[in-house]
């Protein structure tokens, strides 16, 4: 079997079906509103070919009635004829506006963030970086700061000989008290 592949349906370039409604509605400046048929006849001067393009714009007018863009006056449908509502229109336009304002911003805090968190990921890769060089340095450093000693082999620590005490003089006997001689008559 031969594989199908389908064709992707592209997205038609260019303004769409509504816009240009809008814009021959605009053209033809009938102050009590612009019938279907007219409409058409001002597209297909433009380059439209209406024929091929009929219920694409029939839906657009419908759809401009739904959403408020356009007015219908009298009519049913895709036939009558129809006006810009131009209350409706602004606050539509407006709303367009504001949509694409907030989509905006979204975008740009989004940016923002996604710039924020790139920042934030390269200091703590920097800080990564300077802490794994600092023990290092400190290294070095101290290599640098103090001198080498040489060093002596130890010695068995002699401790100094207990010198003999100096002999005190012995003692006379104590001489016993006693009874006083009589000292000896001459």
């Amino acid at each position: 079997m031969a594989a199908v592949q389908k064709k992707k349906a592209s997205k038609p370039s260019g303004p769409k079906t509504i816009e240009l409604v809008i814009k021959a509605i605009i053209a033809l400046k009938e102050p009590k509103g612009s019938s279907g048929a007219a409409i058409k006849k001002q597209l297909a001067g433009q380059g439209m070919d209406v024929q091929k393009k009929n219920t694409i714009i029939n839906k657009a007018l419908k759809k401009g009635v739904a959403d408020g863009v356009l007015k219908q006056v009298k009519g049913a449908g895709a036939s009558g004829s129809f006006k810009i509502d131009t209350a409706k229109a602004q606050a539509a336009e407006k709303a367009k506006a504001k949509k694409a304002k907030a989509a905006q911003h979204k975008k740009e805090a989004a940016a923002k963030a996604k710039a924020k968190k790139a920042a934030a990921k390269a200091k703590k890769a920097a800080t990564k970086k300077t802490k794994a060089k600092k023990p290092a340095a400190k290294k070095a450093a101290k290599k640098t700061a103090q001198p080498k000693k040489t060093v002596k082999p130890k010695k068995a620590a002699k401790k100094p000989a207990k010198k003999p005490a100096a002999k005190k003089p012995a003692k006379k006997p104590a001489k016993k008290v006693g009874k006083k001689k009589p000292a000896a008559k001459n």
